[in-house]
């Protein structure tokens, strides 16, 4: 059985599956895969027709066979300004703690606080990198799996394109 690790800072991993890997370090970009599970309080334009209420519970994730599937890249330690748009290759500090502690290969289950993730004031869905609103003081449920370090640090940060959240991902 895998035991449950609890960072100093509060997140919380719990291995799915070991990498055999590298492990990356900060400034590197890395391609990762993740599944988000919002609860309540996330907005989406889901509109529920039989109970006329839209939909506050979502679950977004690369794995699937949409638009935007497939491992997304992001530079470790780069995160969106306050109230800027995203800008592809930002992430978030629950997944960049949790990645500097990955191989490659690597898969974990994340319980990670609302203070490494969007914070007191939540993001507006141009704020986060699979578009949606998340509500101030949210702690996210997700599991990550680091696919391959892609670039030294200081390479990544000169390559990183700018784009919208919807282009982002």
């Amino acid at each position: 059985m895998t035991s449950e690790i609890i960072k100093e800072s509060g997140l919380r991993m719990i291995e799915v599956a070991v990498g055999e890997g590298e492990t990356p370090t900060l400034g590197q970009k890395v391609s990762i895969h993740y599944e988000i599970f919002f609860g309540e309080g996330t907005s989406t334009s889901n509109y529920d027709e039989a109970t006329e209420t839209y939909i506050d519970t979502l679950y977004d994730s690369t794995y699937e066979d949409k638009p935007f599937s497939g491992p997304i890249d992001i530079i470790i330690g780069t995160s969106t300004p306050k109230d800027d748009i995203y800008t592809r290759g930002q992430s978030i500090k629950g997944f960049d703690e949790a990645l500097l502690e990955m191989k490659v290969g690597c898969k974990r289950k994340l319980f990670i606080p609302a203070d490494l993730a969007y914070g007191a004031e939540g993001a507006s869905s141009f704020h986060t990198f699979f578009g949606y609103r998340i509500a101030p003081n949210r702690d996210l449920a997700c599991t990550i799996e680091l696919v391959e370090i892609k670039e030294p640090a200081a390479e990544a940060t000169e390559n990183t394109p700018k784009g919208p959240a919807y282009e982002a991902v």
